[in-house]
């Protein structure tokens, strides 16, 4: 059989068949239905690459709409509409013993013919298609007899590519290509999904691809906010995402879904920062990439050559060796809203930190130039993007809340000593962000002083941010349970509900993490204490 993986076009093993158990039952009732469809968009382009696809995308020569709906009461999966105009409708199919669930897109063909709806796509590499009934299935896939599954002996063993723009060419050469001139015009959106796409398949841009996305990037403006979201935080989810990033700025297309950062591009630093704004805060994302690298995720050869910070690639021995590296993945890797990972959103505080430092400038007589109060600023614009790109409220808190307190490790870093309260009180105002803002401050150091970027020094900053963590992930369980709370302090002391209960539990914190009171009786006595003395 010949599937296309890593060399496409190469030979696989006859066991390569895509081997959700769901694929079976979803043939045999589109033929059942009397429908063409085919196997189209990201799900044929992950076959051709010799991957597994998570989902499943379906073209028909039919009422899309109508398919999902008997498809989703045909198997007990829930259907959703996803577009009328386009008779686009989902349905999702729940898990099994053998299998995850499964998520089905099924369309209505935007064109008479499949080949035609193909070239109507965005990128080669996703117009592909390949006949759904030609997708080889073993026997072994056919879990119950049934008169509406065709025996698999009917079936055309090898899968039928269509592909008339040459995508799997682009694919084989590790290209992304627009189907057409008019492409990234025709939704002005697919100028920043290139920059997703090529980051998430390792791919390079065409050499013309760049002047059409010039010449569609104002329309961006125009596009919803929701779908620019998506496409940007899919983008910054991808392990190396910098290079696009910086391919698409180049393109106009960063600074259209983020204008605020325009005015950045030619602010210019102090001696200490070897970069201007702009360019510093993508040099921070490539830093921040290349420590979570460390971590646990992979990068291409290919990739390597172009996303190497500046700092590694004059000190290429560099150590990164992070503490408490499992915690930081399973911090990193959470989902919030929508599906978004942490990653991602640490990711676009990252990009946006120093917004506000042009606003913020000044050179003063002695030549120094300074950027006060350009966290606290920056942080309110952060907020401000966040709402526009339709952020949930904790995810727009956090992405401020990175950008507000960015500065605060290093000037914690500055004292000579750091107290047990000061450790307590970062950690206590920071949340679970904490940890976040360490591996931010550690980027941040980095993408400032590049080939400056002294290798001894850089030891110490990795192990003050272990004595950072130390206090944060290293303190037994006993230390982070209250020993009060605020209905404690209201029976015990007599008290109302009000500021004054928030003030005295926030004491109580830091004196029991600091080690200072250990039990209720002594959180009750540190508490009257404080009331009698105010």
């Amino acid at each position: 059989m010949y599937w296309l993986g890593n060399d496409v076009g190469a030979q696989q093993d006859d066991g390569a068949e895509y081997h959700h158990p769901a694929l079976p039952l979803l043939v045999a009732f589109c033929a059942a239905q009397g429908v063409n469809a085919w196997l189209v968009g990201g799900a044929a382009r992950d076959l051709a690459r010799g991957a597994v696809p998570a989902d499943l995308d379906l073209a028909v020569d039919g009422d899309g709409l109508a398919l999902a709906r008997a498809l989703a009461d045909n198997l007990g999966g829930a259907f959703v509409t996803l577009d009328d105009e386009r008779s686009t409708g989902r349905v999702v199919i729940p898990s099994r013993a053998d299998a995850p669930s499964l998520t089905v897109d099924i369309a209505r063909l935007r064109a008479p013919d499949i080949e035609g709806d193909l070239r109507l796509r965005d990128f080669t590499v996703n117009a592909l298609a390949i006949p759904l009934n030609t997708i080889p299935l073993p026997s072994s896939l056919f879990p119950h007899p049934s008169s509406l599954i065709p025996h698999p002996s009917s079936l055309i063993p090898h899968p039928s590519w269509i592909d008339p723009t040459g995508g799997l060419a682009d694919l084989r050469a590790g290209v992304l290509r627009a189907c057409g001139p008019t492409s990234m015009a025709d939704d002005p959106l697919r100028t920043l999904r290139a920059g997703r796409l090529g980051a998430a398949l390792g791919l390079r841009a065409a050499p013309e691809l760049a002047a059409q996305i010039r010449a569609a990037a104002a329309g961006l403006a125009n596009v919803a906010a929701e779908r620019v979201r998506d496409e940007l935080l899919k983008l910054l989810d991808c392990p190396v995402s910098v290079p696009w990033l910086r391919y698409l700025d180049e393109c106009g297309i960063l600074t259209t879904v983020l204008p605020e950062l325009e005015p950045s591009r030619t602010c210019a630093q102090p001696r200490i920062h070897f970069l201007p704004v702009l360019a510093h805060m993508l040099e921070t994302v490539a830093s921040l990439e290349w420590l979570l690298h460390g971590l646990g995720a992979g990068w291409s050869a290919a990739e390597i050559d172009v996303a190497l910070p500046v700092a590694v690639r004059i000190n290429p021995d560099l150590p990164r060796d992070l503490p408490y590296a499992e915690r930081y993945r399973t911090l990193l890797g959470e989902l919030h809203a929508g599906g978004r990972r942490r990653v991602a959103l640490l990711k676009l505080a990252t990009l946006i930190h120093d917004n506000a430092k042009p606003q913020t400038k000044e050179i003063h007589s002695d030549g120094k130039v300074s950027f006060y109060g350009h966290q606290e600023i920056g942080a309110d614009v952060a907020a401000e993007i966040a709402r526009r790109l339709r952020l949930s409220r904790q995810d727009s808190g956090y992405v401020a809340l990175v950008v507000r307190e960015h500065m605060r490790p290093g000037q914690l870093r500055a004292g000579e000593v750091i107290t047990a309260r000061a450790l307590v009180r970062f950690f206590r105002d920071l949340g679970d962000a904490g940890p976040d803002v360490l591996l931010h401050e550690l980027a941040d150091h980095m993408a400032a002083r590049g080939p400056h970027l002294q290798p001894d020094y850089w030891r110490e900053h990795l192990t003050w941010i272990g004595v950072m963590l130390d206090a944060y992930w290293g303190q037994p369980e006993e230390r982070r349970i209250p020993l009060l709370r605020g209905s404690d302090l209201i029976a015990e002391l007599g008290l109302v509900p009000g500021p004054q209960i928030g003030a005295l539990l926030r004491a109580i914190g830091e004196a029991h993490a600091v080690g200072e009171i250990s039990c209720r009786e002594e959180a009750i006595a540190l508490a009257r204490e404080i009331v009698e003395r105010s």
